[in-house]
């Protein structure tokens, strides 16, 4: 994003808490379990090619992880407050 002057505004670095850090931690350990269960070398050496889930399952699971994900960014952005003169680190 630019400034009326052309320089760049926003921060450059974000600055995350603990709790935000533990909670993008969760995020991934949930996408590479979810990973390692659609596919694992013992069912491609067993030949189950396929996975059968249903709608509203899948439907849950992209809704948990959104929400999630919408709560660390919230969190992120209290976080890193701006105001309209330039940055202010909490």
């Amino acid at each position: 994003m630019k400034d009326m002057q052309g320089g760049c505004i926003g921060p450059q670095l974000y600055l995350l808490s603990s709790d935000g850090y533990e909670s993008l931690k969760h995020l991934q350990d949930m996408l590479a379990l979810m990973a390692h269960i659609t596919y694992n070398e013992e069912n491609a050496a067993n030949g189950h090619a396929m996975m059968t889930i249903g709608r509203a399952e899948l439907y849950f699971i992209f809704q948990s992880i959104n929400a999630q994900i919408d709560e660390v960014l919230e969190r992120l952005e209290g976080e890193n407050w701006m105001g309209t003169q330039g940055i202010r680190w909490q």
